[in-house]
Parts: C-alpha cells; sequence; structure tokens
C-alpha cells in the first residue's frame, strides 16, 4: 500500500510541475487591419519604354525558369506594383516590384538586376560580363546567379494551396505553438531559401522590461519559430 502512495505522489508531482511547465505566459501587442503591413510599401507606376518592356519579359521569363512557374501561376497569383530603371554607380540595373498572391495570403516582393555596366567598372572580371552595352538574358542570368551588381530574382513557392483557411486560423496555431496568450500580425514575406510564404508575428511579454517574442509560421509547410528578443535596443 506505502508503494502504491508513493508512486501515487510521485506521478502527481510530474505531472504539476508539467502543468506549471505549460502555463501560458501573458503577452501584449497593438492589433492593426490584416493587410495593414502592405501600407507601407510602394504601389506606383509601371515603366513602359521599350528598354522597360524587354526586361519586364525577360524577368518573367528568369522568374519563371528559377520557380518552376507557368504562365498560369504568374497570370493568376502575381499582380505588378511598380517597374522603373536606375542609373547608379556600377551602370544601370532594372528594378520590378509585385504583389505575390496566394489564397488570403499576399506578400509584397521587389526584384532587380544589373542591365548595362558602367564602362569603367571592373567588378566580377571572371563573369565575361560586356560593359558599357545592354545585357541579353544569358548574361542577365549569369549575373542574378552569382548575385552579380545586386543582381537578385527570388526564390518563389509555386505551390497554389495554403496549410491554413484563413490568417486568423494560421496566427492561432502559432500562438498555440509560442504558449502565449496573444500575437499581433506584421506581415507575410517570402522565405529566402524555401520561397515558401512566412507569416510572422510579435508581442510583448507582460510586466517584463524590454522582453519580446517574435514567431514565425510557413504557410505551406506549416513549419514553426519562435525566439524571444529584446524589443528595442539601446
Amino acid at each position: 500500500m506505502k508503494y502504491y502512495l508513493i508512486v501515487f505522489i510521485t506521478l502527481t508531482t510530474i505531472l504539476t510541475a508539467c502543468e506549471k511547465d505549460k502555463q501560458i505566459r501573458k503577452t501584449i501587442c497593438v492589433t492593426s487591419g490584416d493587410y495593414d503591413y502592405l501600407d507601407n510599401y510602394k504601389v506606383d507606376s509601371i515603366c513602359t519604354s521599350d528598354i522597360c518592356s524587354e526586361y519586364l519579359t525577360i524577368w518573367r521569363e528568369l522568374l519563371m525558369e528559377k520557380n518552376n512557374l507557368n504562365q498560369e501561376f504568374v497570370d493568376s497569383h502575381i499582380e505588378l506594383c511598380q517597374s522603373k530603371i536606375n542609373s547608379w554607380a556600377n551602370g544601370i540595373s532594372f528594378r520590378v516590384c509585385y504583389k505575390l498572391k496566394i489564397g488570403w495570403a499576399i506578400a509584397y516582393n521587389c526584384d532587380q538586376f544589373i542591365i548595362k555596366i558602367d564602362a569603367n567598372n571592373t567588378n566580377y572580371p571572371s563573369l565575361d560580363l560586356p560593359r558599357d552595352t545592354y545585357l541579353t538574358k544569358d548574361k542577365i542570368k549569369i549575373a542574378v546567379e552569382n548575385r552579380a551588381f545586386s543582381s537578385e530574382i527570388t526564390k518563389m513557392t509555386n505551390a497554389t494551396d495554403l496549410k491554413f483557411v484563413s490568417m486568423e486560423s494560421a496566427l492561432n496555431d502559432l500562438i498555440y505553438f509560442s504558449n502565449v496568450n496573444v500575437l499581433c500580425m506584421n506581415k507575410i514575406t517570402l522565405d529566402d531559401v524555401t520561397g515558401n510564404l512566412i507569416l510572422q508575428a510579435s508581442a510583448q511579454y507582460e510586466n517584463e522590461v524590454n522582453s519580446c517574442i517574435q514567431g514565425t509560421i510557413d504557410l505551406i509547410s506549416s513549419d514553426k519559430n519562435v525566439n524571444d528578443t529584446p524589443c528595442w535596443i539601446n
């Protein structure tokens, strides 16, 4: 009888300790509209010059090739927001910004690549990129693959189905995983490695000085990650 009593007390102690570990930490944050984060990004005009039109076509082709996208995906899920040509120290670059929309999730993103290298520029000699002339698609692809002259085209998922039926359900799943009472939506972005859509959220711990939590949830795979972090750095 004493043995069973000891076992009962031991199990009760263990379960009590586990329950304490599962106690939800109180957090606070300021809620906003679901898509308020998009207000921080610029929606401007699409450049319509012959040069702009040529490099916009090249951008689409390289984006599709890199991410195994078909024309239907591009037409259905990518909304152009702005495109322009920029002159800078190393030459001339083409920049395009757009929204990727899959279901209820929307991410804003920009790509850019060099289209004409200054005649006096000697950077990236091994890539054999011509100077002082507009680059062909093949040469731009080389620049992008090597991120030469700040050239980059985003890694992007070709998935069309999300793991969550709404922003609220994704956020609630992340809150439960984080073991806090509330997280507030920050924004949706594209993951640099997988190209998947990522929901970011955060909050401040209640009654704790300069102590915050940041979390992410992958809307395609449902993978989650949470980190404690200072709210600000002096």
